[in-house]
């Protein structure tokens, strides 16, 4: 038995037990739940009992419809619009979950915590679920190899196995084009990617042959082609840890501001026998994107394009968050990064520059896009003070720096002030630009190095930093 026997399991229920007994006290504040689930998956594939690996499966499962519900009790407080859906993604994957472990002893008191989650029409319904899934106790995780007794001639020393101990299927690994699967994974669309998978079986029944993974998905079959996989029976001792190797095509390419796919695996034993329980956890779920980067161009400079779709990536995983707001974000900064781009390429900002220029500039440029046009607002009222510019609500604060920014790091003293605009406007998101016209006394860094995301402490506001490099040096300058 290893150390860590008590600390492991321990610290990963902790963390669940606290976000949801926030949730309890109406606090708002997000929790990184999605992360929690993650760590109960890799918990759930190590553990010697089968029961505990059924039941802290089943909890990262509940832990990520509870994330979706606590997403919709912030959004509808919020006014935000569009709310319901994470609502209908909860009672969605509820179903799914119920499916699975609605017959497992194991689960049955996380599966009478839950029970009313199809029925919830209120968000005051919410910190009670949380409260009684927090409270629900999990069989004991216990870490330790299975007992063998020694080998011996006489009948009395062989240990019949009862038939009944449920099996546990275990995924270990996923692997696309001879890399581990990230949390979200992007596929090109039309192209074939290796998909390689790793999994481990406790035990092999007896009457069954063949083991089958075979992928499920509320998506339409005709936009994906995954593939599944069969395990013959093998020899040797038990567990058993399998490798496979096959082929995985999306066929349709994604629109850039689409949800990704969800892909799930499941496991049978053949031939079926009802008797024959089977506990499948660790990390089956897989979330795929499919957009085509290639037609990613918002802005019309390559490495700022590129940029801006792991932004678009890192704004969309955020839970509680209207998909409009992130779609109006990447408008913004779209325009924005096209400005920053031509101020490198065609040295657009010649001199030392003011806040009220540089405005003016921003402002006229932001106007002939014809997707943001008469939507954009100037000097509108907000937390006490007054916004430079905005889009549907998002905040642009601009500034105007005549000492060096090597990094977005250095605009930390603007954070707080960029963030209290989005409060106050209801937004989770905001965006500060700033104009560095210091005197260049060598080459400009490429211009997708100063775009970045950063969260500010405190109000989960997401502020997204561009910094625009004016008053360049002339190239011929720097050889002398």
């Amino acid at each position: 038995m290893r150390r860590q026997t008590l600390s492991d399991p321990f610290s990963a229920r902790r963390k669940v037990v606290q976000a949801l007994w926030a949730a309890t006290k109406n606090d708002l504040t997000e929790h990184d739940l999605l992360q929690a689930a993650v760590d109960l998956d890799s918990l759930s594939v190590v553990l010697s009992s089968a029961a505990a690996a059924s039941a802290y499966a089943a909890l990262a499962g509940l832990v990520r419809i509870l994330d979706q519900l606590l997403a919709w009790r912030r959004a509808v407080l919020a006014a935000q619009p569009e709310a319901d859906r994470f609502l209908r993604s909860a009672r969605e994957r509820y179903r799914l979950w119920s499916d699975e472990y609605r017959k497992n002893p194991a689960v049955a008191g996380l599966v009478a915590a839950a029970a009313s989650i199809p029925t919830l029409d209120s968000v005051t319904g919410v910190p009670s679920i949380a409260r009684a899934v927090a409270l629900v106790p999990l069989p004991l995780a216990i870490f330790q190899a299975e007992f063998r007794p020694p080998s011996s001639g006489s009948s009395q020393s062989t240990v019949r196995r009862d038939t009944s101990v449920e099996l546990t299927v275990a995924f270990l690994k996923f692997q696309f084009d001879g890399r581990p699967a990230i949390e979200l994974q992007h596929l090109s669309p039309g192209e074939v990617h290796d998909l390689e998978i790793e999994v481990r079986v406790s035990r092999w029944p007896a009457e069954q042959e063949v083991l089958v993974l075979t992928p499920v998905s509320v998506e339409p079959k005709s936009t994906y082609d995954f593939p599944s996989f069969r395990f013959e029976r093998p020899s040797g001792e038990e567990p058993y840890t399998f490798h496979q190797h096959g082929r995985a095509v999306v066929h349709l390419p994604q629109g850039i501001h689409a949800r990704p796919f969800e892909f799930k695996y499941t496991a049978e034993f053949m031939p079926k026998q009802d008797e024959q329980p089977v506990a499948v956890v660790g990390h089956r779920t897989l979330l795929i994107d499919g957009t085509d980067v290639a037609k990613f161009q918002v802005c019309g400079y390559a490495g700022l394009d590129r940029r801006l779709f792991e932004i678009r990536d890192l704004l969309r995983r955020r839970g509680g968050v209207p998909q409009n707001e992130t779609a109006d974000t990447l408008l913004l900064l779209g325009a924005l990064c096209n400005l920053a781009g031509r101020a490198v390429q065609d040295a657009e900002f010649q001199g030392a520059w003011g806040e009220a220029a540089f405005q003016e500039r921003v402002r006229a440029d932001l106007r002939r896009n014809v997707l943001i046009g008469s939507e954009l607002d100037e000097h509108a009222h907000a937390a006490g003070g007054i916004t430079d510019l905005s889009l549907r609500g998002i905040p642009i604060e601009l500034k105007a720096e005549r000492c060096l920014v090597s990094s977005v790091d250095d605009c930390e003293k603007y954070f707080a002030q960029t963030a209290s605009y989005a409060v106050a406007k209801g937004k989770r998101t905001s965006v500060l630009c700033i104009l560095d016209s210091s005197v260049k006394t060598s080459a400009p860094v490429p211009p997708e190095c100063m775009l970045d995301v950063r969260v500010h402490k405190g109000t989960s506001v997401a502020i997204c930093i561009l910094v625009i490099q004016g008053n360049l040096a002339k190239p011929s300058s720097l050889s002398r």
